[in-house]
């Protein structure tokens, strides 16, 4: 059984490295695009579809993961390290082996007492994507009667950096502003509830199978290593029962989170193409099944993570839409975790489809999807007559959800999209 599974999914990673035009090409133009979830949050080239005669902005319900961060936890960092530094001082390491110690080492240093914590680039992220909020909907934030902002944070402090930066900066943008920020454990529970339980511990397993026989397979190739190590058998024999594949991955993964870090180091220039393609084709299975939907997890995380925050979406929609109500805006600041099954649950464009976790950077490339700073916005506009409209942004960019017509555009009749969305609330 072992061995046939195998074999199914080495075939599936030969179509994988064969069919894989689009993101290649994706590594080629930019090598951190293999970093998945670990990619900084880039800014789009978006314009803005005008929205229909008489509609105005007066609200936005907003969710934003946090910025780029230092990495959680360091343990594999000084495992990889202490290896390398073995290697090192037998003769084992070539020049490019020994470039990419010392950026590891640097990038180690750079992490001493701030594990997890969010970087100056995370904050520039949230400080722009705040700004670029207030651009092109700035008559949200200028009401004279809806002054109110209300923020909830997940009490994570990178989640809570992340709120900072981006009310400090609306703020500055409009001084009026009644900002109220809250955070703690009760928020986190709606904002990034992960689930949890037998199911969620079998396919646990079931992907981790995948990861792991992804990851041997597609270093199996006699070049793998050749341009970091002098003798790859001698480094094997140091690594013990350690595959060389996984200590291959696991350096690629170390060095994916450089660029969301504050020092200049380029760790990914040490590797070959092909390395650095094979390890994004595969992490990007894994940060499928955890972030979005496949064929292996079904929809899991959809609907015990997304239904609560969806649920909290209407909730709070419902009471901005009151007429003695005085806010503007509802921001929710939190995790990949979160972020992730909302826009799988309600199926934005591109969140729709669910592929085979060895496929899945062929329709949802993780760099593109859930980047470090990953938003979704819906900005309601209202007429004269009361009538309620909704677009929806998804890291600032206009998107449509293909299951539910739009009314024009990009824009939704809001008593249309609530019903769609109270429909997904009844899965659970």
């Amino acid at each position: 059984m072992k061995r046939t599974l195998f074999f199914v999914l080495l075939v599936q990673t030969v179509l994988v490295l064969t069919s894989g035009v689009p993101f290649r090409e994706a590594i080629k133009s930019d090598p951190y695009n293999a970093a998945g979830n670990y990619h900084p949050y880039s800014v789009p080239a978006f314009s803005d579809t005008k929205a229909p005669r008489g509609y105005k902005p007066f609200y936005v319900s907003h969710y934003g993961r946090h910025g780029s961060r230092f990495i959680t936890g360091t343990s594999s960092y000084l495992h990889n390290l202490e290896v390398l530094d073995t290697l090192g001082s037998l003769g084992l390491l070539s020049s490019g082996g020994e470039a990419l110690r010392q950026d590891l080492h640097l990038m180690r240093d750079a992490h001493d007492g701030q594990e997890g914590i969010l970087t100056q680039v995370g904050s520039r992220e949230h400080q722009g994507i705040s700004r670029r909020l207030y651009s092109r909907a700035g008559r949200i934030f200028r009401q004279k009667d809806r002054r109110k902002v209300l923020a909830q944070s997940s009490p994570i402090t990178r989640c809570v950096q992340s709120a900072a930066n981006f009310l400090d900066e609306l703020k500055a943008l409009s001084p009026g502003l009644d900002i109220e920020l809250y955070s703690g454990e009760r928020y986190r529970r709606f904002l990034s509830y992960d689930a949890s339980g037998p199911q969620r511990d079998s396919l646990n397993r079931v992907v981790d199978a995948v990861v792991d026989s992804m990851t041997t397979s597609m270093f199996a190739s006699p070049e793998t290593g050749k341009q970091l190590f002098n003798d790859i058998p001698a480094v094997k024999k140091i690594l013990g029962q350690e595959p060389f594949e996984h200590f291959m991955y696991s350096l690629l993964h170390e060095a994916s989170i450089a660029k969301c870090l504050d020092i200049d180091v380029d760790p990914f220039s040490h590797f070959t193409e092909e390395e650095i393609f094979s390890y994004g084709v595969a992490y990007n299975a894994l940060v499928c099944y955890r972030f979005a939907r496949s064929k292996e997890s079904g929809h899991l995380r959809d609907t015990a993570t997304g239904i609560p925050l969806l649920r909290d979406f209407i909730a709070k929609a419902d009471e901005a839409l009151r007429e003695d109500s005085r806010k503007c805006a509802d921001l929710r600041f939190g995790h990949d975790t979160g972020i992730g099954a909302f826009l799988s649950l309600v199926q934005v464009d591109g969140y729709d489809k669910t592929p085979s976790l060895a496929e899945s950077y062929k329709v949802w490339p993780g760099y593109k999807y859930i980047p470090m700073g990953t938003n979704c916005q819906l900005i309601f506009y209202r007429n004269r007559k009361g009538d309620v409209l909704v677009k929806i942004l998804r890291n600032e960019e206009e998107t449509t959800i293909p299951a539910v017509p739009t009314y024009q555009g990009p824009y939704y009749r809001w008593k249309d999209l609530r019903a769609y969305f109270a429909s997904l609330c009844e899965k659970d």
